[in-house]
């Protein structure tokens, strides 16, 4: 497969994917390097948008991950909706991925078309450990998502706003909590430093 005499490795497609996308969703680690060795490119899309960063996160493949942020894929990266891989992150719960693509300098406030943020996405996935990670690496809560025809309920809420909006589960209570309490926190803790 990866012998000179197959030179069109890189645009051989299942109608979809590329086989950097798919061996890099799969977690065939050594089959994604010896790919990378043949002058692909890492950052090719498949007909959806997406790159192998993308595939590798969305199937939580750590190891994947890393290998190709430091093979130099792109960490600020769209998808056709203007998503980051920090809201692909943050829609597989992966603190991992987070905390290693805020190495790699990616913005934590990035919005998406809507004008929703990685912490919206946490907030409407009710994921308080996700939440909390966000808050403590620097998410602003005050950011507001933008007017939508298909989010017409949850048009220009904050995070705490779109926590109200989703009503009352105990999840949802334990992220209400947190997004009005850490701020103060927050403040305490820079006036004792």
């Amino acid at each position: 497969m990866l012998n000179s005499r197959n030179p069109h490795i890189a645009v051989a497609t299942s109608k979809k994917w590329l086989p950097l996308h798919t061996l890099a969703a799969s977690g065939e680690f050594y089959l994604v390097d010896s790919l990378l060795k043949h002058n692909l490119d890492i950052n090719a899309t498949d007909v959806g948008g997406l790159t192998a960063l993308h595939r590798a996160i969305i199937g939580k493949k750590q190891a994947i991950t890393n290998y190709l942020l430091r093979e130099s894929a792109n960490p600020f990266v769209l998808d056709d909706e203007g998503a980051t891989l920090m809201h692909y992150a943050v829609q597989t719960a992966s603190a991992p991925t987070i905390k290693l693509l805020l190495l790699y300098n990616a913005d934590i406030n990035a919005q998406d078309r809507d004008g929703w943020t990685p912490l919206h996405v946490a907030v409407q996935a009710r994921r308080s450990d996700i939440v909390k990670l966000l808050l403590i690496k620097g998410a602003d809560i005050q950011v507001k998502n933008k007017a939508s025809s298909i989010t017409f309920p949850l048009d220009g809420l904050t995070p705490l706003g779109l926590c109200l909006y989703l009503g009352r589960e105990t999840r949802t209570y334990e992220v209400l909590i947190m997004l009005k309490e850490f701020p103060r926190s927050r403040l305490k803790r820079l006036v004792t430093d």
